[in-house]
């Protein structure tokens, strides 16, 4: 008799649950399931398309063509000494930081399953390289949600420097180091251009093969976005979602955190545009507050998307569960740098009426604590922070001296 431990029986039936409860709630609640996946399909038609298809394709093109190999030849000493990365996987970082999710985890894949990377540095590299765009978080979230455009750029911010604080946390991770090239610059460019003309794909054809697969792939996030949208439709319904923001309630409380404001949050855990939106309009908490809530939502990116993303990593050996235990992190660490930052959007008018505004929603400790001392706490915190990054740099160079 063959043994199956209890973990095996677990995740055996534990997708069926949900994929039967899912049929069985679109069953019960058609109506309501239809309108869940038009909202589904007008985010995707009217934000996801016209913002992410012209970023795919270019990035297609900027791998067949050559210009990421090239590119990473020439920062790949800055790039190693910083994140322990190759050139050009940085460069996936520069280009996810302007399109978005999820291009920077399929392009990390497509390194990975083309052998350009270790798996050890695919792992690396996909801890911080899966970045939202600006056009999401200044133009959707602060300006179309808050009204407020300058908190889109103090949010941006945070963001990617809660990007590049799990780059430099995972930057040993593997205690691989990258192997020094020899090879010159120039040697290495001229490889480089003899590679691509190995290659008897003309231009029009590469660039039809990237339109072809930037069309497959929009296809494929439209799907997930559809579905998750119905997912939490028919949860909502079934009140798991209120039992969850019930449960999270207990300890949120404290922070003043409202139901109101826990249920649009864990809105946010499965589809982050519709949770910015929940959470920006609960306009009796802070604006701090729903501010920091939203930038965890940005950077832990919600269920869709990590399902999106781990569609491409799942293709390769890089590990899905620390990809997201790192969004995780992302998603704390930006929400951190947003909340302590925050006081300098107000400048000085701010600092006059930040306690009094607090005192007038929340009679809060935690509130109040921050409040009087914030103009204490917030230069401890970036000397603490810029400490940690020397520290990492130091031990980064004695490494490298050491090996030498």
């Amino acid at each position: 008799m063959v043994k199956i431990s209890k973990k095996q029986i677990i995740n055996f039936f534990f997708p069926i649950l949900i994929v039967v409860t899912l049929i069985l709630g679109i069953v019960s609640y058609p109506n309501e399931s239809i309108l869940a996946a038009k909202k589904g399909l007008s985010i995707w038609t009217n934000v996801l398309i016209p913002s992410l298809l012209p970023f795919i394709i270019g990035a297609n093109l900027v791998v067949d063509l050559k210009v990421v190999d090239i590119i990473g030849y020439i920062i790949n000493p800055i790039t190693k000494f910083i994140f322990n990365v190759s050139g050009k996987s940085a460069l996936v970082f520069v280009i996810s930081t302007v399109s978005g999710y999820p291009v920077g985890a399929k392009l990390a894949s497509e390194l990975r399953n083309n052998n350009q990377i270790s798996q050890f540095e695919g792992q690396r590299l996909i801890s911080f390289c899966s970045t939202s765009g600006p056009l999401f978080i200044v133009g959707s979230v602060a300006t179309g949600m808050f009204k407020n455009p300058s908190l889109g750029y103090l949010m941006l911010i945070c963001h990617y420097l809660g990007s590049i604080s799990v780059g430099l946390l995972f930057r040993n991770y593997g205690k691989e180091s990258l192997s020094s090239d020899k090879s010159s610059l120039k040697t290495n460019v001229l490889n480089t251009i003899n590679n691509r003309y190995k290659d008897e794909r003309g231009f029009f054809v590469l660039f039809g093969s990237a339109v072809f697969n930037g069309v497959n792939t929009l296809l494929s996030i439209g799907g997930f976005v559809i579905v998750f949208s119905v997912v939490f439709e028919i949860f909502s319904l079934f009140n798991v979602i209120s039992l969850i923001s019930s449960i999270l309630y207990l300890p949120l409380s404290l922070f003043g955190v409202t139901k109101e404001l826990c249920h649009a949050f864990i809105s946010g855990l499965f589809e982050i545009t519709i949770g910015c939106d929940r959470v920006s309009s609960v306009l009796s908490t802070p604006e701090v507050l729903r501010a920091s809530l939203s930038s965890f939502l940005i950077g832990f990116s919600g269920l869709s998307i990590l399902a999106q993303c781990c569609n491409f990593i799942a293709k390769t050996d890089i590990n899905t569960k620390f990809y997201i235990f790192s969004k995780f992190l992302h998603g704390c660490i930006a929400s951190i740098f947003t909340f302590l930052l925050y006081p300098i959007l107000k400048s000085d008018l701010f600092v006059s009426n930040f306690d009094t505004m607090y005192n007038l929603v929340y009679d809060n400790s935690v509130w109040n604590f921050y409040s009087r001392n914030y103009n204490i706490i917030l230069p401890i915190f970036i000397i603490l922070y810029i400490f940690m990054i020397l520290l990492i740099l130091e031990k980064t160079s004695y490494n490298l001296k050491k090996e030498s």
